[in-house]
C-alpha cells in the first residue's frame, strides 16, 4: 500500500503569489481571479491554489491553444482534450452571473425591435424537420 505523502510540511511551506511561478505572459489571470502557489523552502512548488475564476483562466489559456493544432473531432474529445471537458465541467456548476443574464434580455429586446424572425418560424414556415 502506498504511504499518503503530505505536499509541504506547514513550516516548511510559502505561499507564494501565481504571478511569480507562471508570468502572465503563459498564462494571464482575469481581474479579480486568485492564485497562489505553495513552495518549500528550496522554492519547488508544491501545491497550487486557484479560486474558480483563476482555474478556468489557465484551463482556457491551455484550451485556446489545442484549438489550432486538434481536428475538430479530437478538440471536442474528452480523451484527446481533457480541458475543454473540465471547463464544460465547471461551467455547469456554476451560476450564471446577472451581467449575462441582462446581456440575454437586451439581446431578446433589440431582436424583437428589429423584427427578427426566430428561427422555428422559419423552419416551419420552410416545412422543415
Amino acid at each position: 500500500m502506498h504511504k499518503r505523502s503530505v505536499p509541504a510540511r506547514v513550516s516548511n511551506a510559502k505561499l507564494i503569489p501565481w504571478e511569480r511561478v507562471a508570468p502572465t505572459s503563459v498564462f494571464p489571470l482575469e481581474k479579480g481571479s486568485r492564485a497562489g502557489v505553495v513552495v518549500d523552502r528550496a522554492g519547488t512548488p508544491r501545491v497550487f491554489v486557484f479560486d474558480t475564476a483563476a482555474l478556468l483562466d489557465v484551463l482556457s489559456a491551455i484550451d485556446e491553444r489545442l484549438v489550432d493544432r486538434l481536428s475538430d473531432a479530437e478538440y471536442h474529445s474528452k480523451e484527446a482534450n481533457p480541458t475543454g471537458w473540465l471547463i464544460d465541467e465547471l461551467e455547469t456548476k456554476l451560476p450564471v452571473s446577472d451581467a449575462y443574464i441582462q446581456s440575454l434580455k437586451e439581446a431578446i429586446a433589440e431582436a424583437q425591435r428589429k423584427g427578427w424572425v426566430p428561427f422555428e418560424e422559419v423552419e416551419r414556415a420552410l416545412n422543415l424537420p
